[in-house]
Order: structure tokens, then C-alpha cells, then sequence
């Protein structure tokens, strides 16, 4: 079951520091230092972007620990609106084709700021969650506009970002390790 964040703030039966004890239960891979900023926004910020209206974040709650009273988050996923930059090497016909505009650095679009799947989680995880952001995304997209969904990713992850659906955007200015993937939505 996926469940929003905000739903479990707006409980009455939500205690932060139980919140936070499940949060921090969440594990990925240990070799990956990439990983390590996946769940240290987990841990230590999802709480907070979700009251400051930053974000919202939805975890995917396993369905069987869940019948026998345990909390088991199998993955989770972070969206926002965010201004995505361009960098000025990027080419002013590619910008006027595929985001409608030349004479701008910026353009308000869909975040996915966080996907992660739990290192429990059966494969094929990573998708769902994927898939589900961009559902909700496309619902939002109906009601408000907007075109364009994109997100971080370390370079490794590229092709896993292509074949669902994302083109190689830019390096990123400020972590040459992490390159911008964006979707028209």
C-alpha cells in the first residue's frame, strides 16, 4: 500500500518519534554512497519538507508485515515543484523544441526528488515506485499544468532512467557526478 506522509502527520494517533524510529528503519545497499543521501532525506528531513510544504513523500508500506502489525517501508518516493535550470551549453533549438522556450534559464517542472527501494524489497520495486510518482504527477499535471517531470541521478542509473521513459538532460553545475534526466509528461 502506498501511503502518503502528510496522512500520517495529520493523524491523530501520529507520535514523531515513533515516525522517525520507522523512517530510520529503512536500508539500501551499504556500498552505495549514493544511497547514503536517499536515506539520510528519510531519516532526517521528509518530516520536515512535508510540514514546510516542500515536498510531499509517499511510502510504499508492505502489505504482509502489515497484516501481522509490523511496519515494514519497502520504498519510497519524494515530488515537488521545483524550477529546473538549464545550463547555458545546452542548445536553444533543443530548448524551444522540447520545453517550448529559448530565452529563459529555468522552467517550473515536477520533481522527483527522491526513489528508493528498501534492499528487502522484491525486484521490481524501484518501477512500481517510479510508475506511481509519475501517475501522480500526471494527475496534478491535469489540474494545474505542466509538462515536464526530471530528476537527479548518479550516472550509473542513466540507462535504468531511459528505458523507462527519461532523456539525458545536462551535468549537473554543482555535482559532476549527478546528471539531470527529464520526461514530457
Amino acid at each position: 500500500m502506498v501511503q502518503a506522509l502528510r496522512e500520517i502527520i495529520n493523524s491523530k494517533y501520529y507520535d514523531e518519534v515513533s515516525l522517525r524510529e520507522t523512517l530510520s528503519t529503512f536500508s539500501g545497499p551499504s556500498n552505495d554512497k549514493n544511497f547514503e543521501d536517499v536515506i539520510r532525506f528519510l531519516k532526517n528531513d521528509a518530516i520536515n519538507f512535508e510540514k514546510e510544504d516542500q515536498t510531499r513523500t509517499y511510502l510504499l508500506i508492505n502489505d504482509e508485515q502489515w497484516e501481522d502489525g509490523n511496519i515494514q517501508i519497502d520504498g519510497y518516493f519524494s515530488i515537488a515543484l521545483k524550477n529546473m535550470y538549464f545550463n547555458k551549453s545546452i542548445d536553444k533549438s533543443f530548448l524551444y523544441e522540447t520545453f517550448g522556450v529559448t530565452n529563459t534559464n529555468n522552467r517550473v517542472a515536477f520533481l522527483i526528488g527522491q526513489l528508493a527501494r528498501n534492499e528487502c524489497s522484491e525486484k521490481g520495486t524501484g518501477k512500481m515506485l517510479l510508475e506511481e510518482a509519475l501517475s501522480y504527477i500526471a494527475n496534478v499535471s491535469d489540474i494545474i499544468g505542466g509538462r515536464i517531470v526530471y530528476l537527479d541521478c548518479d550516472r550509473s542509473l542513466q540507462s535504468y532512467y531511459e528505458k523507462n521513459g527519461f532523456s539525458f538532460l545536462q551535468t549537473k553545475k554543482s555535482n559532476n557526478e549527478l546528471i539531470q534526466m527529464y520526461r514530457i509528461i
